[in-house]
């Protein structure tokens, strides 16, 4: 019995020799960020930031670049990706890589064709953060550097997400999104779209990590939506509000509404937001019935109302309601006659709640959705009202 388990114990230490294809740190750069542009003498040009570790931690950092990025040209993405060490002497990974750039010429012209790429690549995460530059160069958008994070790519990366969470102006889109929405049948994909404001050679110098006032900066601008591959137009922040409220993805946000005098403002903080959206095809024309309940508190108010009565707090939601229920029927109407794209996604709520009636629109979803009565609910439900009972303002 005792030779029995030695000759156990020895077999298994032959699977613990250590990993075959270990790669030491010293020999790869690691990918945080990707963009791709036009290129000048070839179809695209693909940049992408590595980062320095040592500069990443406030420990070991020296005050040298935090990241480095580098560009090359060629006519597809994949050969790009494995010809880097023309610039670098590392072996670029890019199982790390946290956002994707798109320049607008790109989206614009339809060039999206090495999407397929990043979607079969087998060492790409497909958990990365998808946006469009618009009005600059994809690559400019990586060389602006910040005090938050240091690296452009991680700090854009949580700029998007958070924007999402804490207001809602931004869609939480990633490659797997995008691939899932592009490959649908009842809904256009989109993109955040981000600006460079300021002079992007400056962006990229440590002392704009520096300053109290940087000299350039990465803001979130807008969406973009896709139609047909190509980028159909633009969406303001409320609009993008507006559509992640019918997509139920609406975490936190502030809704600001007017008094029922006209003067003065309220704030309303929503702390909970639930999205019903019931699909049916009624007539020959697909009808959708969009219920949206929310709660929160009020965020400040400048009315004369006296809070003790519970009927201002009515007035209020009776506000908040009328102005959410125009906005979101104003920018549907928009998406059928400008953009003629469902970025909402109700073809999808009429695939799976009334399959039957949506196979005609399988490959036609838009003349569908071009004839489609939407109708649009917003009950706002005030729980408290913060720290003050009384008005602050006194009159």
């Amino acid at each position: 019995m005792k030779w029995f388990k030695f000759i156990v114990y020895l077999g298994l230490l032959f699977l613990l020799t250590g990993c075959w294809d270990r790669t030491e740190l010293s020999n790869v750069s690691i990918v945080t960020g990707m963009a791709v542009d036009k290129g000048e003498s070839f179809k695209y040009r693909l940049t992408i930031e590595t980062t320095e570790a040592r500069e990443m931690s406030y420990q070991t950092a020296v005050g040298l670049a935090p990241s480095t990025v580098s560009s090359i040209e060629g006519n597809n993405i994949g050969e790009l990706t494995q010809k880097f060490n023309i610039i670098n002497a590392t072996r670029p990974i890019y199982s790390h890589t946290r956002v994707l750039v798109l320049s607008e010429e790109i989206v614009r012209e339809g060039l999206l064709e090495f999407m397929d790429f990043f979607d079969r690549n087998r060492e790409i995460r497909g958990d990365f953060a998808i946006v469009i530059a618009r009005g600059s160069n994809a690559g400019d958008i990586l060389k602006v550097n910040n005090m938050y994070k240091k690296s452009p790519s991680l700090k854009l990366f949580t700029q998007v997400n958070t924007m999402q969470k804490d207001w809602g102006g931004a869609p939480d889109v990633n490659l797997n999104d995008y691939t899932r929405i592009t490959n649908s049948y009842g809904q256009a994909p989109v993109l955040p779209a981000v600006k460079l404001v300021g002079d992007p050679k400056k962006g990229g110098n440590t002392e704009n990590m520096k300053s109290i006032d940087p000299e350039s900066e990465i803001v979130i601008d807008s969406m973009g939506v896709i139609k047909l591959g190509k980028l159909a137009g633009y969406t303001s922040l409320y609009e993008v509000r507006d559509m992640l409220f019918v997509q139920n993805k609406i975490k936190t946000t502030e809704i600001t509404s007017s008094c029922n005098n006209g003067k003065g403002k309220i704030g309303y903080y929503i702390t909970n937001s639930k999205t019903n959206v019931i699909a049916k095809e009624i007539n020959g024309t697909p009808n959708f019935h969009i219920k949206i309940k929310t709660e929160g508190n009020l965020d400040g108010t400048e009315c004369y109302q006296n809070l003790s009565n519970p009927y201002a707090y009515k007035e209020f939601e009776e506000s908040i309601n009328k102005k959410m229920e125009k906005e979101i029927k104003e920018f549907v109407q928009r998406t059928k006659e400008e953009l003629n794209a469902d970025v909402f996604g109700l073809g999808e709520f009429l695939r799976e709640q009334d399959y039957k009636h949506f196979k005609k629109y399988k490959d036609t979803w838009d003349d569908g959705y071009a004839k489609a009565k939407i109708h649009v609910s917003f009950n706002a439900e005030i729980k408290r009202a913060g720290l003050r009972k009384n008005r602050y303002i006194l009159k």
